[in-house]
């Protein structure tokens, strides 16, 4: 089977256990500060944040992957960035101003909302934002300029290692910089995780047969869910996370290489969740501050969260589903529509 007839379907599904962890890590978290107190192990809450590692690898993987399609001219560095601008900044934009207009009615009376806020969000810079989980967008950000620096180089294996010395090379540099938030952001070990992903695709990209066994999947879903038994809150300690979550976080990413399509209702809606993915992950938001409000001011906040938590959770995805559907996908269709009559071109592919 060649590079073109591969079918990366484990990916989509990939997303979708990488989503679906964050919105587990979160709602658990919620959930916390009810009167009865916590329901679930505090290990099982911290793991559902290696989804975050899952989406930088698979990152790392899918750039080079579509950037360097058999047959094909590589992506040129301008391409490259604006499709990756049009996948990420309509929907998270459109998110951030729904917390501004929450919080100009009346809510979200405890978050500071000024014009550093602001700017930080609207351009995705590391430090404060609106959108609490948009710090790992800052990281997709960066990775995404150093990867259309390197496109310059022009072939697959050499710009692969370009992005990775210059990312390795950046979290030495990092620690020179005074500013204490751009110092952690650039020096921070979690930009490693694209590397793997770099080299994962080196590696998938090489040769005709893939062959990576389901068990390292396994193994690797085996190691993140446990490692929070041993090592408490990995994801307070950046290089400790990349080695107990990133690493393992490889090996499932390596694994779903060989899952084909699924054909059955159940696996058609996974691969549809995992479409949704980055909807999930930015409206996720909204369904926890309601969630909190909830169990802060109704009868709710006094009982067991057992209950409620999964019904939260089902919520989390239908929310993430339907603005995927309805918001999202008409979005990027309006951005494709835009840049075809400017470009005189295909529509840019924005769903990579």
């Amino acid at each position: 089977m060649n590079r073109q007839n591969r079918d990366l379907s484990g990916l989509q599904i990939l997303r979708a256990i990488a989503a679906f962890g964050v919105i587990v890590r979160h709602t658990l978290e919620m959930s916390n500060g009810s009167e009865a107190g916590r329901f679930s192990p505090d290990w099982i809450t911290a793991s559902g944040a290696a989804g975050v590692d899952l989406f930088f690898v698979i990152s790392g993987f899918i750039m080079v992957y579509v950037s360097f399609p058999p047959g094909q001219a590589a992506d040129t560095p301008k391409r490259f960035i604006i499709k990756r601008a049009t996948r990420i900044f309509p929907l998270y934009w459109i998110c951030s101003a729904a917390i501004v207009a929450i919080s100009a009615i009346g809510f979200l009376k405890n978050k500071n909302i000024d014009f550093y806020t602001i700017l930080n969000s609207a351009l995705i810079l590391p430090g404060d934002k609106l959108v609490y989980v948009a710090w790992t967008l800052s990281y997709e950000l960066y990775f995404y300029i150093i990867f259309s620096i390197c496109l310059n180089v022009g072939k697959m294996f050499s710009t692969s290692i370009s992005v990775i010395l210059l990312m390795t090379g950046g979290i030495l540099l990092g620690r020179e910089i005074q500013n204490s938030t751009y110092s952690d952001f650039f020096s921070s070990p979690l930009v490693l995780e694209f590397c793997f992903g770099i080299a994962l695709a080196l590696f998938f990209s090489a040769g005709k047969k893939w062959k990576a066994p389901l068990a390292l999947g396994a193994l690797g879903f085996l190691i993140i869910i446990v490692s929070p038994i041993f090592l408490p809150h990995p994801d307070a300690l950046p290089g400790s996370r990349v080695i107990v979550w990133g690493l393992p976080a490889t090996l499932i990413v390596a694994a779903f290489l060989e899952v084909k399509r699924p054909q059955s209702i159940a696996g058609r809606a996974t691969v549809l969740l995992g479409d949704a993915s980055y909807a999930l992950y930015l409206t996720h938001v909204f369904v926890m501050m309601a969630y909190g409000w909830v169990i802060k001011s109704t009868f709710v906040g006094g009982m067991s969260q057992a209950v409620f938590a999964p019904v939260i959770i089902f919520l989390c995805l239908i929310v993430g589903v339907l603005t995927h559907v309805f918001v999202e996908r008409p979005a990027l269709d309006l951005v494709r529509r835009v840049t075809r009559r400017q470009s005189g071109r295909r529509p840019l592919e924005a769903r990579s």
